[in-house]
């Protein structure tokens, strides 16, 4: 199986923007500085313009394997406006990537895709799940109801804007050591979905292909898993509707059981409906498969940033618009 000699990971959509991190070692007792950050510097260059956050993730790959590489975007924000203003800020080519890979069919996920393809100006795979697209309801405690809230990434307009559709539900390798997962096992006890559909209660819910209307557990996610030479598996997750640590056990089943260098993405513990005690049994879950560095975003909630900063402190990094990861050794 093909490895990545190196591999550098640009966040350019989270949550977060702050200018007051500073750049730092990967946490593994080295001095390697692999976490640099769009910082004060910048921030006070007036010939610069910041950049900006929202509730959604974006995280740009690129793996190189001797005098060769391969970018792909994972996931494209909530916005296209916000998407674009972070290319141009952080001197992102779109052109320059060669495959989008959307983790699953929501908008905080795909809603920057057609901007972004129109950006490339030319024909970009774009990979997901066959069932993204499934019509997807979101019925609130107070009886509101956001109809089909996942309208604007069809296939066909997906293709309609420029990208070519890949669907899969296997793992999909996408050059020198980076994978989707493929359909993720829900295995791990307390990762597990609730109950079944329920009509006339709040809560998010699909039409299948057959018509059926369902809970939606959000079967169609994916992550994505890079290999790379001497390091392990970096591993990034979209929400995590799937476990992030059934994410982690589905990257070692695509890879092999090698070390988890890093998990970074959404982890799908900021939600209400997620239980609390489930933050310390992830932590306890990344000690055990002895995970090196641990960045939550986007979705992972502020008690999962307080309680991972302070129980897995030699591990945990804190995400912002603009960090660049490195792992591995160019040749």
């Amino acid at each position: 199986m093909f490895q990545a000699d190196s591999v550098s990971i640009t966040v350019l959509v989270e949550n977060w923007v702050d200018m007051l991190l500073p750049d730092q070692a990967s946490p593994v007792g080295s001095d390697d500085h692999c976490v640099s950050r769009y910082g004060l510097i910048e921030h006070f260059d007036s010939r610069r313009i910041p950049p900006r956050a929202e509730n959604g993730i974006s995280l740009l790959v690129e793996a190189t394997s001797g005098r060769h590489s391969v970018r792909v975007l994972f996931d494209v924000g909530l916005t296209g406006s916000v998407l674009a203003h972070n290319l141009r800020v952080l001197g992102v080519d779109p052109a320059g990537v060669d495959h989008v890979a959307i983790s699953h069919g929501h908008p905080d996920h795909f809603g920057g895709i057609h901007r972004f393809l129109e950006l490339a100006g030319r024909r970009i795979p774009v990979a997901t799940h066959r069932d993204a697209e499934l019509p997807r309801y979101a019925v609130m405690g107070d009886g509101r109801v956001s109809p089909v809230y996942n309208a604007a990434f069809t296939f066909a307009q997906v293709e309609a804007s420029g990208g070519a559709p890949v669907l899969s539900c296997d793992p999909l390798e996408l050059g020198w050591g980076i994978h989707t997962t493929g359909e993720i096992a829900r295995r791990t006890p307390f990762e597990a979905a609730g109950g079944p559909y329920q009509s006339g209660q709040p809560g998010l819910y699909q039409v299948s292909a057959a018509g059926e209307v369902r809970r939606d557990d959000v079967l169609d996610e994916l992550g994505l898993v890079i290999d790379v030479k001497g390091e392990g598996l970096v591993v990034l997750t979209g929400c995590a509707h799937a476990g992030v640590v059934n994410t982690l056990l589905r990257a070692r089943e695509v890879c092999g059981d090698k070390p988890i260098r890093a998990v970074m993405g959404g982890f799908h513990l900021g939600f209400p409906t997620t239980p609390a005690e489930n933050v310390a049994l992830t932590a306890d879950a990344f000690r055990e498969l002895d995970v090196a560095t641990v960045v939550p975003m986007h979705c992972s909630g502020l008690r999962t940033h307080a309680h991972m900063s302070q129980v897995l402190s030699d591990h945990y990094v804190q995400p912002a618009v603009g960090t660049v990861f490195r792992f591995g050794t160019p040749r």
